[in-house]
């Protein structure tokens, strides 16, 4: 397995930028540098949080079942909700919570599942 998430960005390494280059060149692409600075560092940054994120995840495929990972993806939601109270003070409706209670419950349940096995 360890081998497979190594060869994929290997490969995407070794082959995308030269797909990358023929479309610039044809112009049915064209590839251009942020205008400002600061659209350069939040790019960079952006890149590095989905870099993180996707080690992340690849680890916890390893040391988990690949339900509980994907399942666990959907946290977002009730984290979002967090974030969205916590960061900019803004509150949902009981609907909403609802929802995030149920992703936050199935993912107890598959967890719980896969540590019978």
């Amino acid at each position: 397995m360890p081998l497979f998430f190594g060869l994929v960005g290997f490969i995407n390494t070794f082959l995308l930028w030269p797909c990358m280059i023929v479309l610039h060149l044809t112009g049915w692409e064209t590839f251009e540098l942020p205008p400002t600075r600061r659209i350069l560092l939040i790019v960079i940054v952006n890149s590095l949080t989905s870099l993180v994120s996707d080690i992340l995840w690849a680890y916890a495929m390893l040391l988990t079942t690949p339900l509980v990972v994907t399942v666990g993806l959907s946290l977002t939601i009730p984290l979002s909700l967090v974030a969205q109270i916590v960061i900019q003070g803004q509150y949902s409706s009981a609907l909403y919570w609802l929802g995030a209670a149920i992703v936050f419950f199935s993912f107890l349940v598959v967890n719980h599942e896969g540590k019978g096995e």
